[in-house]
């Protein structure tokens, strides 16, 4: 399975229908291809696909950033250009190892996701991915690039391509992170808010009857919904939702 995701990815990496798109814009602006080009695997732990309960936290979008193909992403173009399935696997064993120092760089990344869970001892049963694989920027109102993202861009990965990987994926526990990736997901929309204060104290799932048939067909029917704030603008409330799924997905 590994190796149908690095050559899903891989065959991927020209794919630029987010891109200089009219019908794509922030701020009246086309989005515009990031300094990494392609679309960035998040982290797959190396057990991941043989793990006892397949757990995926979906974000949104792996976000411009400052990073570029000469220093942490720099094997990136390898896991498309390599020859072989060697230079791409060790390409892709490249990509985790950033993937896996960059959680501690991420803001509250490491304490959130991993900490509050405790899969420090398991990191590579669990898996990360996003709606939308590649990075997109625009240009501001002052002239300077920011992280592009909305609901058309998001909409039009996830039925391009970004399906297809979370298909590949196919975890038993699917975590939604972040009011946008939430409401990606779900038929009606709500404040997450709203859908805390519905939910109370003691649950953070979502009924399949909820999630959109979309992405519902890419999964087993015995699948599990949760939600939960992200690691970004950090509240205490996301690292109580972190501590309620925590429960509600032990074995």
């Amino acid at each position: 399975m590994l190796s149908e995701l690095v050559n899903l990815l891989s065959e991927n990496r020209n794919c630029r229908k987010c891109f200089n798109n009219p019908q794509i814009i922030k701020s009246g602006e086309m989005f515009a291809v990031s300094d990494v080009k392609g679309p960035q695997p998040r982290w797959v732990g190396e057990n991941y696909f043989n793990s006892k309960q397949r757990i995926c936290f979906v974000l949104i979008n792996p976000g411009s950033g400052d990073k570029t193909p000469d220093n942490e992403w720099s094997s990136l173009p390898n896991l498309s250009l390599g020859k072989n399935m060697t230079i791409r696997t060790s390409a892709w064993q490249d990509l985790m190892k950033t993937n896996e120092k960059g959680m501690e760089k991420w803001g509250s990344w490491k304490s959130l996701y991993i900490d509050t869970f405790g899969f420090e001892d398991n990191l590579d049963e669990i898996c990360f991915t996003n709606w939308m694989l590649c990075a997109a920027k625009y240009k501001n109102s002052k002239g300077k690039f920011e992280n592009a993202y909305n609901t058309k861009s998001i909409d039009t990965c996830f039925s391009n391509v970004s399906n297809r990987v979370l298909s590949n994926l196919s975890p038993d526990i699917i975590i939604f992170s972040g009011g946008f990736s939430i409401d990606a997901a779900v038929k009606k929309p709500i404040s997450l808010t709203e859908r805390r204060n519905k939910s109370g104290n003691k649950s953070r799932e979502i009924s399949s009857f909820e999630i959109k048939k979309e992405v519902k067909d890419c999964l087993s029917k015995k699948t599990r919904y949760f939600y939960m704030g992200h690691y970004a603008y950090i509240k205490s409330e996301d690292y109580l939702d972190a501590k309620i799924i925590k429960d509600q997905i032990a074995v």
